[in-house]
């Protein structure tokens, strides 16, 4: 994320993300899975703006790209996205609060650019820099209170944080929220789709058969250390993806397409129901964006690995 401060309020670009290589080892006590995954920061960002109120409240409004209106009934669901209190950035903002003890109320407006049902994580990045800006509003920025607070609130949330030498590319374990920075910055160009039917987590992970996959995570780290985009490509994995398509056609719809239009190595990201594909050159999307609209898809994006100072580092350059 990166932080922009004006006054009395913060404004925070909120990365998308996508899952590089995902693992899923086991079922736990608990009843979420164990998983080991590589993620990467896009440059597909929300802008999450968040400042002060005298009162109590807790004010959300969200504002959806271009001429998409807030869905309802059968509708878009990549922009079914409530402003109010079940949305995750709300329960953000009450977290903090409770942590910290106090009742001041905030006022937060959320710019929607990445779509939700797609396994990019927008809704963990706009939560993740709700707690970031109240901390840091309220003079009382603690990685150790930020990372709990967003370990309770979903477990991808805590990656979007970063650690205190920058904030990018990580190997995330556990349930997801144990996440160990990569030393790495490759230079990566991502074509990303979403079509107009999303994924549920749970069903995609109730569907899938634990089995042992063979694949080890340190070889696309490796890739990515070396900064060698096709190495990379080549190392590409998600167990969850099978599953998936088994649930959702259109995730193989996109695969399919990618691969037509000469995009040698695509995946699906996390439970979906987004695909991604990676190239090391610079290549037009019109093609992509043509077909994909005559199949129904109105949504891709060209986007770029992305990385930013620690939280730390930024709070220092503004002081």
């Amino acid at each position: 994320m990166r932080l922009e401060f004006h006054a009395n309020l913060i404004t925070i670009q909120a990365p998308a993300k996508v899952n590089l290589f995902l693992d899923v080892l086991c079922k736990r006590p608990d009843g979420f899975h164990e998983i080991d995954t590589v993620m990467c920061p896009l440059a597909l960002c929300d802008r999450v703006t968040v400042q002060p109120l005298e009162s109590s409240e807790i004010e959300l409004t969200v504002t959806l790209p271009g001429s998409a209106e807030r869905s309802e009934g059968g509708q878009d669901p990549a922009w079914q996205i409530p402003a109010d209190a079940t949305n995750l950035v709300a329960r953000a903002a009450e977290s903090v609060r409770r942590e910290l003890a106090i009742r001041q109320g905030c006022r937060i407006h959320v710019e929607k650019r990445i779509p939700a049902a797609a396994g990019l994580g927008g809704g963990s990045s706009d939560a993740a820099a709700t707690v970031v800006a109240l901390l840091c509003l309220w003079a009382q920025w603690d990685r150790q209170l930020a990372t709990s607070v967003c370990r309770t609130l979903g477990s991808d949330i805590p990656f979007f944080l970063g650690d205190t030498r920058q904030i990018g590319l990580a190997r995330c374990t556990g349930r997801g929220e144990l996440c160990t920075l990569i030393d790495a910055t490759p230079a990566i160009e991502f074509c990303v789709m979403h079509p107009p039917v999303g994924c549920a987590t749970r069903e995609v992970y109730d569907r899938f058969k634990i089995s042992q996959s063979g694949r080890d995570a340190a070889k696309i780290i490796g890739a990515c250390k070396d900064g060698q985009v096709q190495k990379i490509g080549a190392e590409l994995f998600n167990a969850l993806q099978s599953s998936a398509c088994c649930l959702n056609p259109w995730i193989g719809r996109q695969l399919e397409l990618l691969a037509d239009c000469g995009l040698e190595h695509s995946l699906m990201s996390g439970s979906g129901s987004s695909c991604f594909a990676i190239t090391d050159r610079v290549q037009s999307l019109d093609l992509i964006v043509e077909r994909a609209a005559r199949m129904g898809v109105s949504r891709v994006y060209s986007a770029a690995a992305w990385f930013a100072p620690s939280i730390e580092q930024q709070l220092a350059s503004h002081c």
